[in-house]
């Protein structure tokens, strides 16, 4: 893929981003990993490191297994999901900007980071949720967040029971009206920007234009896909060179 061909599509993307005023983003794991929370490779090499667990990142993600070694789920999950102090960077930053300007419907994301809040995002759809949604293993009560994140194994202070977030007590379940509403909105777009997802350009059911950002090199039969940009390299970098 040469520079010339990667600087016309940067500029066929900007172009795009000027004529059109009902843009929705779509969001998964790419578009935050500048702000230091690993991707699923990125998770996987973590678990793959640990000497006290031995399974990939949905057994990580299992509350039997999470129940069963409470200690070594929270020394994991505040290596990957679980990230506080983790900030938003100029790739969130450039969506609220499109947002403050009336030309972003809003976000769908697949993250539970909690990032595109932290930005200041107001339209959002969390398909997974986010790490502030913890509940009680045992009364079931909704718990405060901080305590996942600070206490070595956070428990309930109504019953002493194991407090666990909701995505995984959900086993990986979508809300569905967190899904309804991204539909929403992703049936009102003009301009699809997908961004730091490994969901093909094609999957999505809609027939306005699609602007599609990710780390991963762009093949040559992605780049004959018609009413498709692809653009190879970091989010934060892609979307400030586009958006003006």
């Amino acid at each position: 893929m040469s520079v010339m061909k990667q600087k016309q599509r940067l500029q066929q993307a900007a172009t795009l981003i000027r004529q059109h005023h009902q843009i929705v983003a779509f969001t998964g794991a790419g578009i935050s990993t500048e702000s230091g929370i690993p991707d699923l490779d990125g998770i996987d090499q973590i678990l793959h490191k640990s000497h006290k667990f031995a399974g990939d990142v949905f057994r990580f993600l299992d509350p039997t297994e999470a129940i069963a070694d409470p200690h070594t789920f929270y020394q994991l999950y505040r290596q990957t999901f679980c990230q506080p102090k983790a900030r938003p960077n100029k790739a969130h930053e450039a969506l609220v900007k499109l947002e403050q300007a009336k030309k972003l419907l809003g976000v769908v994301t697949m993250n539970v980071d909690y990032l595109h809040q932290k930005a200041g995002t107001r339209n959002l759809a969390e398909y997974w949720g986010d790490v502030r949604r913890n509940h009680c293993t045992i009364c079931h009560r909704p718990c405060d967040w901080q305590k996942t994140s600070t206490s070595a194994v956070p428990t309930c202070p109504n019953c002493g029971g194991l407090i666990l977030p909701n995505f995984v007590l959900r086993h990986l379940a979508t809300y569905p009206d967190e899904i309804r509403h991204g539909q929403q909105m992703l049936a009102k777009a003009d301009l699809l920007l997908i961004i730091g997802t490994r969901y093909p350009a094609t999957s999505f059911q809609v027939s306005c234009p699609k602007i599609v950002i990710n780390a991963s090199q762009v093949s040559m039969e992605n780049l004959a896909e018609s009413n498709t940009v692809y653009l190879s390299g970091e989010a934060t970098e892609l979307l400030s060179s586009i958006i003006a």
